[in-house]
């Protein structure tokens, strides 16, 4: 949440409520001096409010306190770090507020829901191969394509007749192998590519 000061300064000038029949959608109703339509957007007398509960609300940090103030009327406080910074009024409709990705709504019955934003996922490194050379391999006719992806980072495609077999790479620890019909290949961590085929049975 931010501070409470700030929050307070952006929400006094949309500080309105359902209970006022005036729509409370997106912003929190605040303690505020009457409008300038004459229509005050102050919460009733506190003698006049029955305690209801307190809500933890989703971000896990805030909380609404609920109190009735008449005959289907709510208000609900909401709290953060013991700093009240903004409140919700119904009668007979829901009211709505949102702040920093936390969204509240203060339900007709009192009821007080609210969820979070989902995070957005970051976005893939985009990798980059780099190809740094082309070789036949020991039966003569496999080839190999070798990228660096990073300095320890190395990736060769074994291809056959421009088809890619596989693809080997190495984080620069340990070497990879393949094999394919009797070639095998081997991508060393430092990015040297060797191959060799197996002998042919003695007859």
């Amino acid at each position: 949440m931010r501070a409470p000061r700030t929050l307070r300064t952006a929400l006094v000038a949309t500080g309105v409520t359902t209970a006022l029949g005036i729509s409370a959608a997106g912003a929190f109703a605040i303690d505020a001096p009457a409008a300038k339509s004459g229509t005050s957007a102050a919460p009733r007398s506190k003698a006049q409010r029955l305690y209801v509960q307190t809500v933890k609300l989703a971000d896990h940090v805030s909380r609404a306190k609920v109190y009735k103030t008449g005959k289907d009327r709510y208000e609900a406080e909401i709290w953060a770090k013991d700093v009240r910074y903004g409140a919700l009024y119904t009668q007979g409709r829901a009211a709505y507020a949102q702040n920093n990705g936390l969204h509240i709504t203060l339900h007709p019955d009192g009821k007080v829901t609210s969820w979070v934003d989902r995070a957005k996922p970051k976005p893939e490194p985009v990798v980059q191969r780099v190809l740094v050379g082309t070789a036949t391999l020991a039966d003569g006719t496999t080839t190999a394509k070798l990228y660096r992806v990073t300095a320890d980072h190395h990736e060769a495609d074994i291809l056959s007749d421009g088809v890619r077999l596989e693809t080997l790479v190495t984080d620069g620890q340990r070497a990879a192998y393949g094999e394919n019909n009797g070639l095998h290949v081997a991508l060393h961590p430092d990015g040297r590519l060797t191959s060799w085929v197996d002998e042919a049975p003695a007859t």
